[in-house]
């Protein structure tokens, strides 16, 4: 089983190890068992990305089909940031990678939701963990895009508070954008723990608060915050 890299702990101070814990400490994965004890007392809202931990991702891999590596960079942080914080729509991001790439919009499209897979792993660690802690989806995506997929996949009932980047006008890393997702979650940030697979979106986490970690498996999820009896 995959342990996890890091966990980050946030503000109120813990001991571990005969040690003191406090904001932004790296705590290594072999503090398993206290790991399991902390996310016990400390928190009591999760809070996931989508793409990278639920879902597959989608535009890196298309990007990377139809670009060199260096464009792909360049194009992911224009055109695709750009839909992602509701300045085109999804559409208009479409529209724009089929002019650079002569592949009609229409398929573009189609090639995005066939690059979605949804992890039925996470998702059940989703099902199990909404009946102890209150859950929120945080996403960087054109809202049209990820809505489609949790629907299709019936996956919105297992949060209690979706925030979307596109209508938010903002993304993470951008600190306002988890502030929102705390203000409809009704939590401190010290409460919360962001699961994401993204390092600049751990540390945008971080940067408001919130505990942090950076996702890799569905088994490193379970070890990372469930203790065996919850799973």
């Amino acid at each position: 089983m995959q342990q996890p890299d890091v966990v980050y702990v946030p503000a109120l101070p813990y001991t571990l190890g005969g040690g003191l814990v406090t904001h932004g400490s790296v705590v290594p994965a072999n503090h398993t068992a206290t790991l399991h004890k902390m996310s016990h007392m400390m928190y009591n809202a999760l809070v996931f990305d989508f793409f990278g931990v639920i879902c597959s991702e989608v535009a890196p891999f298309w990007l990377d089909r139809h670009f060199s590596a260096e464009d792909a960079v360049k194009v992911k942080a224009t055109v695709v940031h750009a839909a992602d914080i509701g300045d085109v729509s999804q559409q208009g991001m479409f529209l724009c990678l089929s002019e650079q790439t002569g592949v009609p919009a229409h398929q573009i499209e189609l090639e995005w939701l066939q690059l979605a897979r949804i992890d039925h792993e996470v998702v059940r660690l989703l099902d199990i963990a909404r009946r102890q802690y209150r859950i929120a989806l945080l996403t960087n995506s054109p809202s049209q895009f990820v809505r489609r997929l949790l629907r299709d996949n019936d996956l919105a009932k297992y949060f209690e508070v979706i925030v979307v980047s596109s209508e938010q006008h903002c993304a993470k890393p951008d600190p306002v954008i988890y502030n929102r997702a705390l203000q409809d979650l009704k939590v401190d940030a010290c409460q919360a723990l962001m699961i994401d697979d993204n390092p600049a979106n751990v540390e945008g986490a971080k940067s408001v608060g919130m505990g942090g970690i950076l996702f890799r498996s569905s088994d490193q999820l379970r070890s990372a915050i469930y203790s065996p009896r919850v799973i």
